[in-house]
């Protein structure tokens, strides 16, 4: 990784809107010409501050000694010290006496974050298409690690109050929702052909190790992401979803090509453009455009995108859900969102 792009990620973390901690800690890493060393060694297109903070965590909730524990909720819980309080000094001595083990789990191991609220996206942008789709649907994922979201139709789901999905569900979505008269109705949902996750290095949810690292990927501070986490990994292992291994470009419109000819299909994604290098982001693109030559494409995003796309109609700022249907050439912003889906700001019909 180019050092200076990785010094400027950590000196801007913009992205750690709950986590007091890794601010501040970012901080430190941005200054501390070992620890930035360290973060350097991620493989290219690998988010480095998620890719370096996760390494630390994961040696931390594996039960190594050090100070450094203290200041972590997800170890000390409401015993945690403030970040403030010698924290930094503390991360630079654990960086010291572990680089070891940090390069090796930086170098072999990609940001996989399963968020599971990100589930409420792809169900939502399912019920927007319901009516749409001329039958049963293959749902796709691109970059689905291990594969949670694609659970979507076990899980139940809350809106401002209002129950949708499966009530008798151990995962139990909630999120606020903003900027119309009425909720989303996530119960209308068309019927579901199959489902099918690809991933560069697909997570076996029934792996301690791999768990531990989907753990250690979470803030923190999110005790309830990662209890939900936790939940979601356990109904998975009990029957995981399909997951084909490689490159989303090499392997996706193979698989499309594999469809029935004309059945539709949806390519969702979400936080995984980011972590694609810049010289391949076109033909990752491209991939999914040819999943749609043999069958009605919808692409179904949630992503950063610029100001102009999705932020001048709704008053809320944050990643959109954004939905492309067959034939058009653009997206239509649905909705924006907190990066986590704790809140959705529904934008108003073009």
């Amino acid at each position: 990784m180019d050092r200076e792009q990785v010094r400027a990620a950590f000196e801007d973390p913009e992205e750690f809107t709950t986590s007091p901690l890794y601010r501040c800690l970012s901080a430190t890493v941005a200054a501390t010409g070992q620890l930035l060393d360290l973060a350097c060694q991620g493989r290219p297109g690998q988010y480095p501050t998620f890719l370096f903070f996760g390494a630390v965590h994961l040696l931390l909730l594996a039960g190594t000694e050090h100070p450094l524990a203290r200041f972590y909720p997800s170890i000390a819980g409401e015993r945690a010290l403030p970040p403030e309080e010698e924290a930094g000094p503390a991360l630079i001595s654990f960086g010291r006496e572990h680089a070891a083990e940090l390069a090796k789990t930086i170098r072999t191991r990609l940001v996989q974050t399963n968020q599971v609220q990100r589930a409420i996206g792809l169900r939502l942008g399912l019920s927007v298409i319901a009516d749409e789709v001329p039958g049963p649907v293959h749902v796709i994922e691109a970059g689905t690690s291990a594969g949670l979201n694609l659970r979507f139709n076990r899980y139940g789901y809350r809106l401002n109050g209002r129950r949708f999905g499966d009530p008798a569900s151990p995962v139990q979505l909630a999120a606020e929702c903003y900027g119309q008269e009425s909720e989303p109705d996530l119960d209308r949902q068309p019927s579901i052909a199959g489902v099918l996750g690809i991933d560069l290095h697909p997570v076996d949810a029934t792996d301690p190790g791999e768990r531990a690292w989907l753990q250690a990927l979470v803030w923190p501070e999110n005790h309830r992401q990662r209890a939900l986490l936790t939940t979601a990994l356990e109904l998975a292992a009990a029957d995981p979803p399909p997951i084909l291994a490689g490159d989303v470009i090499d392997v996706l419109p193979g698989f499309a090509g594999t469809l029935p000819v004309g059945q539709p299909r949806v390519v969702f994604h979400s936080a995984t453009r980011m972590h694609v290098p810049a010289s391949r982001l076109a033909a990752f693109d491209a991939a999914i455009e040819r999943a749609g030559h043999s069958g009605p494409l919808w692409r179904l995003s949630i992503e950063d995108a610029p100001e102009a796309q999705a932020w001048p109609r709704t008053a809320r700022r944050g990643p959109a859900l954004q939905l492309r249907r067959p034939g058009t050439a653009a997206a239509e912003t649905i909705a924006i969102v907190d990066g986590h889906l704790a809140w959705i700001a529904m934008c108003p019909p073009r």
